[in-house]
């Protein structure tokens, strides 16, 4: 599976958050903001900066209460100003990408992460709806996708928040002038929990998953 939309209730509190944000980091297409401590590698449990937990009191408690993660190796917020070409979520354990600003990836969280796919948690809190495309290819070094087959997807309005898988699944975004802001977040699950919201969700918004 490498979308779905997730049964969860809605945040209520995106407008504080919007008013928020500064997406002061650049980072290829996006405006970031990280709200953790990063490590170098992605492995070990970070703590949400005291910026954060000063600026997003209400997203930090949501996601906590609502997203089965039994520690969080990453979590940032990110604003697309440009087109998104094909591209994965994924990271690698000994390569730092084409501008050497990935991280890499311990083997056994990856291990973690191909267990449980689709393990890469979203949330929307601005924007189209329907501007993530998945597709079957990427290349970091092509700059022409004139004739891509692409497949959208669509998160319903009755939710906020979606799952997409991290390794191997291109996808890309559509520029468009919605501003669109996402929260991203990884990190270590738990599995069984994360199952049964995979199946609950399933049951309501089968129409909408991409296998």
């Amino acid at each position: 599976m490498r979308f779905i939309p997730l049964d969860l209730p809605k945040f209520n509190e995106k407008q504080k958050v919007l008013d928020s944000f500064n997406g002061d980091t650049r980072f290829w297409a996006w405006k970031e903001e990280e709200l953790v401590f990063r490590e170098r590698e992605f492995d070990k449990e970070v703590e949400f900066k005291p910026s954060a937990i000063k600026k997003y009191p209400e997203l930090i408690s949501y996601i906590t209460e609502h997203w089965p993660f039994e520690y969080y190796v990453y979590v940032k917020l990110i604003r697309a100003t440009e087109a998104v070409d094909p591209h994965v979520d994924g990271n690698y354990i000994n390569y730092t990408g084409p501008t050497d600003k990935w991280n890499t990836i311990s083997e056994k969280y990856l291990q973690h992460q191909l267990d449980t796919e689709p393990c890469g948690y979203r949330m929307i809190l601005k924007g189209n709806r329907k501007s993530i495309y998945m597709c079957e290819e990427y290349d970091y070094s092509k700059k022409d996708w004139t004739g891509l087959q692409k497949e959208y997807v669509e998160i319903p309005k009755e939710t906020d928040c979606f799952l997409l898988k991290t390794n191997e699944s291109p996808h890309g975004v559509d520029s468009d002038d919605s501003e669109r802001l996402l929260l991203f977040a990884i990190g270590y699950l738990n599995k069984e929990k994360h199952e049964q919201l995979i199946k609950k969700s399933r049951e309501k918004y089968e129409d909408y998953m991409v296998l």
